[in-house]
C-alpha cells in the first residue's frame, strides 16, 4: 500500500465516522496484508484509552474466518467508566455487547496478576462504518479499528486471576425485554487468553500498548442493536450493572 493510498483511506474513515456515514470505499482500497492494515488502524488514534478485541468467539469466526483474534484502538473520547449514561451520538448502526475488560498495568509481564491491575464488566459497543460491502472482510475489520465505537465498563474491582478462571455466566437484558444468556466460556481460550492473544499481536505490530489502558476481551454472547434512549442491564456473580443509552 502506498502512502499516499493510506493517508486516503485514514482520512475515509475518520471523516465517516465524524460525519455518522458509512465511508465511501471498496475492496481496492484496503491493504493487501495485516501489516499494512494495523498501520492504518493506528493512524486514525492519538492516544490510546482502549483495545478491543475482535474475532474471539465462534460466531465472529463464522463471519470473518480468522485464525487468530483482530483488535482495533479506541479514543479517550469513546471509553466510559462506571457512568450511568453513555452518549451514541452519530455512530453508525450502533450494536452492544457485553464483555469482560481488563485494566493493563505491566504488559511484558509474563503472569497475569502483573500484566493486568482491574477488571471490569460492561457493554463494547461496535459501529463499523465500512459499507455492508466490506464487512465480512477481516482487513476491512482491521483498518476500521474493529468496527470502534464505544466501551463502557462497570463493576470495577481488583484484578483477580482466580474469579477469571472460573466461568462468568451473565444475563443480559435489552429494554426490559427476556434476558440473553452469555458465559465466558463463549470467548475462545478464555477472556485472559484473549487479552494475552492480543499483547502477542500488538507486540508483533509495534502498537503503543500502555499501562493504563483496558482491553475488552471479546463478546459473551452476540450483540444486539441499539439506539439512543435504550436501556441494557447485566447480571452477573459480579452484581448487577446497568446503562442508559443517550
Amino acid at each position: 500500500m502506498t502512502e499516499g493510498g493510506m493517508e486516503q483511506l485514514v482520512a475515509a474513515l475518520t471523516q465517516a465516522r465524524e460525519a455518522g456515514k458509512p465511508a465511501m470505499i471498496t475492496t481496492a482500497d484496503l491493504p493487501e496484508t495485516p501489516q499494512e492494515a494495523y498501520a492504518v488502524s493506528r493512524a486514525q488514534v492519538g492516544d490510546v484509552a482502549a483495545w478491543k478485541i475482535g474475532g474471539a468467539n465462534p460466531w465472529s469466526r463464522k463471519v470473518f474466518d480468522n485464525q487468530e483474534v483482530f483488535f482495533g484502538p479506541l479514543h479517550p473520547h469513546e471509553v466510559f467508566l462506571e457512568r450511568d449514561t453513555m452518549p451514541l451520538g452519530g455512530l453508525v448502526a450502533p450494536l452492544a455487547e457485553p464483555e469482560v475488560m481488563l485494566e493493563i498495568a505491566d504488559w511484558t509481564a509474563e503472569a497475569p496478576t502483573e500484566r493486568f491491575s482491574r477488571m471490569g464488566l460492561g457493554f463494547e459497543i461496535p459501529a463499523a462504518v465500512l459499507p455492508e460491502s466490506l464487512k465480512p472482510e477481516l482487513l476491512g475489520q482491521i483498518v476500521d479499528r474493529a468496527g470502534a465505537g464505544g466501551l463502557w465498563i462497570g463493576a470495577i474491582q481488583p484484578f483477580d486471576a482466580v474469579a477469571l478462571d472460573r466461568e462468568l455466566t451473565v444475563q443480559m437484558t435489552h429494554n426490559g425485554g427476556a434476558p440473553t444468556a452469555g458465559s465466558s466460556a463463549n470467548v475462545i481460550g478464555s477472556p485472559l487468553g484473549a487479552a494475552a492473544e492480543f499483547l502477542t499481536l500488538a507486540r508483533r505490530y509495534d502498537m503503543p500498548v500502555a499501562r493504563g489502558q483496558w482491553i475488552a476481551t471479546g463478546g459473551l454472547c452476540p450483540a444486539v442493536p441499539v439506539r439512543s434512549g435504550d436501556r441494557l442491564t447485566l447480571r452477573s456473580a459480579w452484581g448487577e450493572i446497568g446503562l442508559d443509552l443517550g
